[in-house]
């Protein structure tokens, strides 16, 4: 049942990351029509750098779950790799604490921050002023997605010392 959870898991941090994939040309284009405004017709924007900070929002904290699901986050590989498939499960079940911990308190702080600025109907200071929680929504939901991958990764490091192999 927990392998089931984690593959599931697994595939839904995979989805999203696919997806947001999607959102990269997107960025490229609006930052590419804020170029183009500017230097060719004198014109800038003023919602080109908010929608871009927008979608680089969305797809650098959802991107963390995809990511870890990849196993393609920033460590110290030359270490890391030098252990056995047991030694990295430890490793990671030794390090998943501090992992957690930190994306608890982001979905924990930033949501309350979030809360309000919906509640209060708070926006950012700029010219066009769209809602902060557009901005702070990504922050909430890619660390919660951050941690539901862990939670896979811990099961598969779980099941790699009890089995003595590593599943796919």
């Amino acid at each position: 049942m927990l392998s089931s959870l984690a593959r599931t898991i697994d595939r839904l941090s995979e989805l999203s990351g696919r997806l947001l994939t999607l959102l990269m040309p997107v960025m490229v284009l609006v930052i590419a029509i804020e170029v183009v405004a500017r230097y060719l017709f004198s014109a800038p924007t003023i919602w080109v750098y908010d929608s871009a900070l927008m979608i680089y929002a969305w797809v650098g904290m959802l991107g963390g779950a995809f990511a870890m699901k990849r196993d393609s986050h920033i460590r110290v590989d030359i270490f890391y790799s030098r252990f056995s498939d047991k030694g990295r499960a430890i490793l990671d079940i030794v390090g998943a604490p501090i992992i957690a911990f930190f994306m608890v308190l982001v979905v924990w702080q930033v949501g309350l921050i979030a809360i309000d600025a919906l509640e209060t109907g708070s926006r950012r200071p700029t010219e066009w002023a769209p809602p902060l929680i557009l901005f702070l929504a990504p922050i909430v939901v890619g660390a919660a997605a951050i941690l539901v991958q862990l939670l896979s990764n811990m099961i598969k490091a779980v099941t790699i010392l009890a089995d003595g192999a590593a599943e796919q």
